[in-house]
């Protein structure tokens, strides 16, 4: 074992918040690949345009991450104080349109341009676990069957993630877990997180089956049971208009069979043919020269051996 990890785990044995907060943080990680992995989400990715809307959303979280770092002290107060966390947007929105894999993906594609080597990309490893948490809750409620779905999971994972990692990360770095050490970590990220939850209710059910198709986190489809006044209810009957009366054919579910109409016969104007009656056969009339039993007389055939015996013949 490396010297690194032992001390790693070591330090886990003696600290159970971090013990525990790291376990749980591995459980909602392996929770939430495992229904990617049972969904084949990743399988999405295969098309080259779906794989390039989702480089597109990684480069735009960077763009938003330079843009606050140059720019973000320019800024009004208002509005800097939502851009450090504004950069989750665009994350936000491919990790519910495909699911925990593919939120897992760009959250490393994301971190790896900010690892600089052991402590500060371990945020951006706690936001890859905030979005493979969010595309496993995007699979219930989907933000492709409701609005507000999206930024309901999106709060909730943030929850999730930085309750666990986070709380994790806290005790790795000062050696305990605070209210205060919490709410500086967060004090600044959360308005924006917020805000762009909320952006999320402009992303609509049709948005995302327009702008991102083929995904494979599908929301489930609705089982009804029919309730006991509908068991009890009659059947819908179907009318068919005639010139003269309405007939009753039953209901939908059945076709109109002839033994259906065989069983309306009798409301018709006409009666129907009966099935086990056969149409007489047409047949052309016979000759007026021959009779009915007429047999055509046999022509005998002369052999030249019996020639002379058969002229003799009368």
């Amino acid at each position: 074992m490396p010297a690194r990890l032992a001390l790693a785990v070591e330090a886990m044995l003696a600290d159970p918040v971090l013990l525990y907060s790291t376990g749980a943080a591995a459980l909602l990680l392996v929770v939430s690949l495992a229904s990617g992995l049972a969904r084949r989400d990743l399988l999405a990715l295969t098309r080259p345009r779906t794989l390039l809307r989702v480089l597109g959303a990684v480069a735009a979280a960077f763009l938003l991450t330079a843009a606050d770092a140059y720019w973000g002290p320019e800024l009004p107060e208002r509005v800097a104080a939502l851009t450090p966390g504004l950069h989750r947007l665009p994350l936000y929105v491919v990790a519910l349109a495909y699911g925990p894999g593919t939120g897992l993906l760009v959250g490393v594609l994301f971190a790896g341009f900010h690892a600089g080597g052991g402590v500060p990309g371990w945020p951006e490893a706690v936001l890859t676990l905030e979005l493979a948490v969010l595309g496993w809750l995007a699979i219930y409620p989907s933000p492709r069957d409701t609005r507000l779905a999206g930024p309901l999971d999106a709060l909730l994972a943030y929850a999730l993630a930085w309750g666990t990692a986070g709380v994790a990360l806290l005790a790795a770095r000062h050696g305990q877990a605070t209210w205060q050490l919490v709410l500086a970590e967060h004090g600044v990220l959360l308005p924006g997180v917020v805000a762009s939850a909320l952006l999320l209710v402009l992303v609509g059910p049709r948005a995302y089956a327009v702008a991102f198709p083929g995904s494979r986190v599908y929301p489930p489809a609705p089982q009804r049971t029919p309730s006991r006044s509908e068991e009890l209810a009659p059947r819908p009957v179907l009318a068919l208009q005639t010139a003269d009366e309405t007939l009753a054919v039953r209901d939908r579910r059945r076709a109109v069979t002839l033994s259906v109409l065989a069983h309306e016969a009798h409301e018709l104007a006409e009666g129907l043919p009966d099935r086990g009656r056969r149409r007489a056969r047409q047949l052309d009339p016979l000759p007026e020269h021959e009779g009915p039993f007429t047999v055509p007389e046999r022509r005998r055939r002369l052999e030249p051996r019996r020639l002379p015996e058969e002229l003799s013949r009368t």
